[in-house]
């Protein structure tokens, strides 16, 4: 039976269901609870303009007619912002982040996007900001971009023509020199500034269109996610933190940070302000000299112990066999074989510090197809799969590599970022405990177990395995302690300050 409506009524939670599964595969925006009016009273008034009266009519126009969806989603896009929003993190930018950036460049222009720019005050706040601080050489020395997925929000933008309520965080002085008067309560703002930012309209969710956007040095993502769900949010920040150059910035609203906290980029702390920093979270190295029996341990339960004996006692009747199955399963040395599979795993390394990563699984394919025993490989390919998102890929090959070494501890772990990658966290944290079960020194494992429990509020278990990480973090040298785990290796430092703040968290909130 067809349901109906009117502009002035609203729509059942049921006749909403199928427009917030379209809206939240469109564009990402969630309408539950208190946003469920919001929805309603949009749907009805666009099913008026277009004088449609049945719901499943008008749904069936939105599959078909990409035009008016993006009415709608012009219609539902809260458009709250204002100039000089949030400003410490802006200062942080201008008088830290910058500064740092500009040095790494080599005088190539530095690239800014604002991403969910609204209406244009964000982008043009920066613009400003840099105008104060560099002169006209900003025009030369920096590239500001705004993108926004609703297009009459950019046409505002473009046009620069601001009301009272843009300027609530603003000093009159700065509306002096940069606005000029524009009718009644409006203000236009100078095309000296309107000419360093570029606008287009643009889904956050749409890879073609922000291709154009790569290597940016600074993302500004700031009070934007609160409007998706906890997939979408993941999903967007991972497309983010893939724009970023090396050691770019991605700055995100003050309530969003722990949000993002999600293992993606590595999250970093400046007077007293946390953002976030793409530095390199995956390093390969061959670490031929480095066994795991070498690396410290806590004390162990006894079926801890027994395991790790077994494992000891595996690994040498390996080696005693000829097998070469060492740790990693390297090749046989002294062969023209083992030579030649050495140089080209060599070669695989250096594509991937270069992030060459198709070329580097083209070399590894070709590795394993020649020795399929040579587990590093199949780490390293595993390693590559989950830097570009390709979680399953990645999961095959590590469940691959347990059927060759069911001792291999970098699988558990890669396994158990995937998992959490995922979204799945039950298998997540079983993968963990299987980590730290085989190694209980193992950092990563813990951090990870702790993010998990933290994030399911159960505070007494996240503390435990926060404080096993910090624990095993503070001993020793933070680059061997990020080193450790081939073929993942951490930003050790990063992660010993995630781990304090969120134990100050914990503790504020007991």
């Amino acid at each position: 039976m067809k349901t109906t409506a009117d502009s002035s009524a609203m729509i059942s939670p049921e006749g909403l269901a199928p427009f917030k599964k379209l809206l939240l595969k469109s564009c990402g925006h969630r309408f539950e609870k208190e946003r469920e009016q919001t929805l309603s009273a949009g749907l009805c008034q666009r099913m008026a303009k277009r004088g449609v009266k049945a719901h499943d009519a008008y749904h069936d126009l939105l599959m078909r007619d990409q035009e008016e969806l993006l009415r709608l989603t012009e219609l539902l896009t809260v458009n709250e912002t204002y100039f000089f929003r949030e400003p410490d993190h802006l200062n942080l930018m201008i008088d830290a982040l910058l500064p740092e950036l500009m040095a790494l460049r080599n005088r190539r222009p530095i690239r800014i996007l604002s991403a969910g720019c609204s209406t244009g005050e964000e982008p043009y706040t920066v613009a400003i900001m840099l105008r104060e601080r560099f002169g006209a050489a900003c025009e030369q020395r920096f590239a500001i971009s705004g993108v926004d997925i609703d297009p009459s929000a950019i046409t505002a933008a473009q046009q620069g023509i601001y009301g009272k309520n843009s300027f609530r965080g603003i000093d009159k002085p700065l509306v002096e020199r940069y606005f000029e008067p524009h009718g009644t309560g409006k203000y236009l703002i100078s095309e000296s500034i309107r000419n360093l930012v570029a606008f287009e309209a643009a889904n956050l969710l749409d890879d073609t269109r922000l291709q154009k956007m790569q290597q940016a040095d600074i993302i500004l993502y700031r009070n934007v996610s609160i409007y998706f769900p906890q997939d979408i949010q993941r999903e967007i920040f991972g497309r983010l933190a893939g724009l970023l150059a090396d050691d770019g910035c991605l700055l995100v609203g003050a309530a969003e940070t722990m949000h993002h906290d999600i293992g993606i980029l590595s999250l970093a702390q400046q007077n007293s302000l946390f953002f976030f920093r793409k530095c390199p979270a995956i390093v390969y190295e061959e670490r031929r000299t480095v066994s795991r029996q070498s690396l410290p341990t806590q004390a162990r339960s006894t079926p801890r112990q027994a395991e790790s004996q077994r494992a000891v006692a595996t690994e040498s009747r390996r080696e005693k066999a000829g097998t070469g199955h060492t740790e990693h399963a390297r090749p046989p040395s002294g062969s023209a074989m083992a030579g030649d599979v050495r140089a080209r795993f060599d070669r695989a390394v250096e594509l991937a510090h270069t992030r060459q990563h198709e070329k580097a699984l083209a070399i590894l394919d070709g590795i394993i197809e020649q020795d399929a025993a040579f587990v590093k490989a199949h780490c390293l390919k595993a390693s590559l799969l989950i830097t570009l998102s390709r979680f399953d890929e990645a999961d095959k090959v590590c469940t691959d590599v347990l059927g060759r070494d069911s001792l291999c501890l970098e699988a558990y772990l890669m396994l158990g970022i995937i998992a959490r990658q995922k979204g799945s966290n039950d298998d997540a944290v079983k993968r963990f405990r299987e980590t730290i079960y085989l190694n209980s020194a193992c950092w990563p494992a813990h951090f990870f177990t702790a993010e998990i429990l933290y994030a399911r509020k159960d505070a007494k278990r996240a503390q435990s395995s926060f404080e096993a990480a910090l624990r095993i973090l503070e001993q020793g040298e933070p680059k061997a302690r990020g080193q450790e785990f081939f073929p993942l290796s951490f930003n050790a430092e990063q992660f010993t300050i995630i781990c304090r703040h969120k134990l100050s968290l914990l503790k504020e909130n007991r």
